[in-house]
């Protein structure tokens, strides 16, 4: 079994791993996958937070003082807090941990392009001296090039001594199914190509290709999805045959994002070794290299992932202490566009309420709520009464937690519905409904649309044959193919994200209404509610 989850306790009687022989040491390349701006705690969850990522890391580096940290992309996106607080501690964050290069993720593209481009230089809190190289070779410009806010590759140094160095080079790379997961808006222009093998070829022949051929350590660093197939490592991509083709022997390692899975194994027929640590800091990915300090060569590679135990504040040492500190003070400052501080209690849940998104085929409870929340919004807006039907929906992909029983904070919604995506309404009709119902049962990729106030009967190959609406106040409609429906769901859905056809949404059939966002409207909508389930 190639897989192995430790979890480093990193006492000093673990530095005898930096050396493996006479002449030799122990290199290690760190990588940070997924982060997805997951800066709070949350031990229900097991999302350990910022301050112990560090901590973590740090320990890390006492085992191995020749290192480099870097990032396998979608380092924010996802997270409530960081969009509340407009992702100011990310600089700091990633200061801290040493991180300068980063796979582009399909979420840095979540604010648009311009905005990618400027990489926080009006943070109020950017670390001075710091910044950020993208890297990606396969995403193109309508002239087909290389966008200037990425670069196709990185290189960089790692000390050995007052005289010696390491070169280490990174060649990034996208999946080629990003733009499905991306506001159409946020891409135009932009072309993802998932001929992988010829971009890294052509890549090659590029001159500036020659500092990569002469680094010392020579690393893909990819947003491209692996996991665990029969204890090894596979590829998870719609263009993994391309992937698979990869046999390059200037790459000695691969380090992975995307997928939101533990791996660590051997891939390819060129057996590299390839990492992936999950998603919100896990796990901590490290590809350790035996060196050769005499040649300046490297003599193995081992791929390794390291749990990220969570730290309480009195087990925080000083540096991440002073960040837990910083995340405190902004759950206290910073409020929702109403003026509620994130902080907030909303409502309570009377037992747990799971939404796993690796368990994507099925209607959950919090899916359920979630689209009540967008047609109790139009209702409300609206002033429309309990008999019309308004039917919420929501691609399973946006929801990203449940809750835990207890009390259910601002916060907490916040991170189960993070996108703050704008809500659409549309005057549809019951067959265009029982269309949309039925495709959202058979998109095979990204699980089953969730929806509100629909009872649903299907038959034995899964084709929707029936739906009635149930209302608020129980009164219920049989969905006819005339009836007239009003359809609520969120901006990306209806422009194509997460494999849905825009021929769902008609621009001709969208109402104009004024509605808050997914966030807020799931916010208000729970703030009414005693208790969850109800």
């Amino acid at each position: 079994m190639y897989m192995r989850f430790k979890l480093f306790l990193c006492s000093l009687c673990l530095a005898l791993a930096t050396f493996a022989q006479k002449g030799t040491i122990k290199v290690a390349v760190f990588s940070i996958n997924d982060f997805h701006g997951a800066f709070v705690q949350n031990v229900s969850q097991g999302i350990p937070g910022a301050p112990s990522i560090w901590q973590t890391l740090d320990s890390l580096k006492a085992v191995y003082p020749y290192n480099i940290t870097v990032a396998a992309g979608d380092n924010f996106g996802g997270s409530y807090f960081y969009r509340a607080t407009q992702g100011q501690l990310l600089p700091v964050f990633f200061n801290d941990l040493g991180i300068r290069i980063s796979a582009l993720g399909n979420h840095e593209f979540d604010d648009g392009q311009a905005s990618l481009a400027e990489k926080w230089s009006a943070d109020p809190l950017l670390p001075r001296g710091w910044d950020i190289t993208y890297v990606c070779s396969n995403v193109y410009d309508s002239n087909g090039h290389i966008p200037p806010y990425v670069k196709p590759f990185a290189t960089t140094e790692i000390k050995l001594s007052p005289t010696k160095t390491l070169k280490a080079a990174f060649v990034g790379l996208l999946a080629s199914s990003a733009p499905e997961q991306i506001r159409a808006n946020n891409v135009v222009g932009l072309h993802f190509s998932g001929n992988y093998t010829h971009v890294l070829d052509s890549l090659a022949q590029t001159p500036g290709f020659k500092a990569v051929q002469e680094a010392d350590l020579r690393m893909l660093l990819v947003h491209i999805g692996t996991i665990m197939k029969g204890g090894k490592p596979v590829w998870t991509d719609k263009d993994e045959e391309n992937l698979a083709r990869i046999d390059d022997k200037l790459y000695q390692g691969i380090l992975s994002g995307h997928s939101h899975e533990p791996v660590c194994g051997r891939i390819n027929k060129a057996q590299y070794p390839v990492v992936q640590g999950w998603w919100h800091g896990n796990y901590i990915s490290i590809m350790k290299f035996t060196v050769d300090t005499a040649a300046m060569r490297v003599l193995d590679v081992e791929p390794e992932i390291c749990r990220v135990p969570l730290k309480s504040r009195d087990q925080l040492s000083a540096g991440p202490l002073r960040l837990q500190m910083q995340i405190d003070s902004l759950l206290q400052t910073t409020k929702t566009p109403a003026g509620v501080p994130i902080g907030t209690k909303l409502t309570r849940a009377t037992r747990d309420m799971p939404h796993d998104r690796t368990e994507s085929y099925r209607l959950s409870e919090v899916g359920t709520l979630v689209c009540a929340s967008f047609a109790e919004a139009y209702r409300n807006a609206a002033g429309r009464k309990d008999k019309d039907v308004i039917v919420g929906c929501s691609h399973f992909g946006s929801i990203r937690a449940g809750f835990s029983k207890g009390n259910v904070s601002v916060l907490e919604v916040g991170e189960a519905l993070p996108f703050a995506n704008a809500l659409k309404a549309y005057a549809i009709s019951g067959k265009q409904l029982k269309d949309l119902v039925n495709f959202g049962f058979h998109n095979k990729r990204y699980g089953w649309m969730q929806s509100a106030y629909l009872s649903i009967k299907r038959n034995d190959e899964g084709e929707v044959t029936a739906i009635t609406y149930i209302s608020p106040k129980g009164k219920k409609v049989k969905i006819k193919d005339n009836t007239k429906v009003i359809l609520i769901a969120d901006e990306f859905m209806t422009t194509g994200g997460d494999g849905y056809p825009t021929k769902y949404f008609p621009k001709e059939q969208l109402i104009n209404a004024k509605l808050p966002t997914t966030t807020d409207a799931f916010i208000a909508y729970l703030k009414r509610l005693p208790q969850i389930p109800f």
